[in-house]
């Protein structure tokens, strides 16, 4: 039956309903594992505080054991993964574990789960984002090459410049996403609907059972961060698609007929379908229209929750059931990300054959400075040098190195997968304990 079978609502339902539940208990199938272990965090609470019939509290938790370590199908009657697991658990237990979901919310649950999964899949954007950086450290190769500002050239910059950009870029990025991910750590479980909880359940104990904290105390402004945590992911992930997809489009443009002064791995490129001459980015294209379906989903969570009251609203389920695929979808293509990075080949004969004269006017305009002391005399001596034909200096730009190791990011990937996986071991080992004593 449904989690809400007995309330004041009929339960008859229509085929359009049902329509919009499919996709829905589809997505949920990403969430089971992370429903499970909060509902064990919660009744082993429930067990240790003897807010229930303690031998209803133990099978409960017995079950909810032997279900985290099953493969479980959805059934779309039971709408949701919340429903599906309280089904089956009563049904196993012989309804000892009625109580199971007993003062919780739908709402609550959902939040939590999502949170959990996203850390989960932060997580994994965040090793791939280290291994493309020690993929980048493969990138020896240097020489000149023309840096661009308008499509045209400006100044001139050496390709290890080029590739510390890169990883500044990468830095940058996983910096944004690990402070996301740490602000998922609050725990959503102990706020009902929006309005506070009847349970007499600990949630800050709880929160610690799953490696998670509880510092919020207002239920409704915990219950935002539900909508709130959707922006701040997609927020962040944006800002890494968009910097990536500008790093790309120069890409495909250095890696074109007319310049060739980069080389793409095999892997992702492409032939044409009629011209046999030709060598496609389509890997990259397609990326970039992976940052602008990122971004029209920032477009549906605004939509989604502009003019709505504080409380919840059932359309917001879209939210999940949009922003879930695609952060699964996104982190499979990411993963391309290490064998590109470290396949690029540089070639310093084709960069220095296509920087022009001008490319030193800058340059230039300073050697000037240095005879005559006036910046704007200097100028135009440069601009009257390069209209006449002159040959400008060259010089050789010095080689921007950031950082020389990248370990704080393998330290804070190791202690993110150790907390989480030590809190989920620990509170296993301790329903464990409790149901070993059956």
């Amino acid at each position: 039956m449904k989690i809400w079978s007995g309330s004041a609502a009929p339960e008859s339902g229509n085929e359009a309903y049902r329509i919009m539940l499919e996709k829905d208990i589809d997505v949920d199938k990403y969430l089971i594992p992370y429903e499970i272990l909060s509902l064990m965090a919660y009744n082993l609470n429930i067990y240790e505080r003897n807010i229930s019939d303690r031998n209803n509290s133990k099978a409960t938790l017995k079950e909810l054991l032997s279900l985290y370590n099953r493969k479980i199908s959805l059934d779309p009657d039971l709408e949701d993964v919340h429903g599906n697991i309280e089904n089956i658990a009563i049904r196993e237990t012989n309804g000892a574990a009625n109580n199971m979901r007993m003062f919780m919310s739908r709402n609550e649950q959902v939040h939590t789960d999502v949170n959990f999964f996203l850390i989960d899949i932060l997580l994994e954007y965040e090793k791939i984002i280290y291994n493309t950086i020690t993929g980048l450290e493969k990138l020896t190769q240097n020489g000149i090459m023309p840096g661009y500002t308008h499509y045209r050239q400006g100044m001139p910059v050496t390709f290890q410049t080029y590739v510390d950009f890169i990883k500044n870029i990468m830095v940058y990025n996983f910096n944004n996403i690990d402070s996301i991910l740490n602000e998922l750590k609050e725990l959503p479980l102990g706020y009902g609907s929006g309005f506070g909880s009847m349970s007499d359940a600990n949630f800050k104990e709880v929160a610690e059972y799953m490696g998670m904290k509880k510092q919020i105390k207002n239920p409704l402004f915990s219950f935002m961060l539900y909508s709130d945590n959707y922006i701040k992911v997609l927020s962040a992930i944006n800002s890494f698609l968009i910097d990536i997809s500008r790093i790309f489009q120069d890409m495909i443009i250095f890696s074109g007929d007319e310049m060739k002064i980069i080389e793409l791995p095999a892997g992702y490129v492409t032939g044409s379908s009629l011209m046999p001459n030709k060598v496609n980015p389509d890997f990259l294209e397609i990326f970039q229209g992976y940052a602008a379906k990122s971004i029209s989903l920032m477009n549906l969570l605004y939509s989604g929750t502009i003019n709505k009251t504080t409380g919840y609203h059932r359309d917001f389920q879209i939210l999940k059931d949009e922003v879930i695929p695609f952060m699964v979808e996104l982190k499979c293509v990411l993963n391309g990300f290490p064998e590109l990075f470290s396949g690029i080949k540089f070639n310093k004969e084709a960069s220095e054959r296509i920087i022009g004269n001008s490319i030193y006017a800058t340059y230039n305009s300073k050697l000037n400075f240095k005879n005559n002391g006036n910046w704007k005399e200097s100028y135009k001596m440069t601009g009257d040098m390069i209209r006449s034909g002159k040959a400008l200096k060259p010089y050789m730009p010095e080689d921007v190195v950031s950082y020389r190791n990248f370990d704080f990011i393998r330290d804070k990937i190791e202690n993110n997968i150790s907390s989480m996986d030590n809190s989920k071991n620990r509170l296993l080992k301790m329903v464990n304990d409790i149901i070993s004593n059956l």
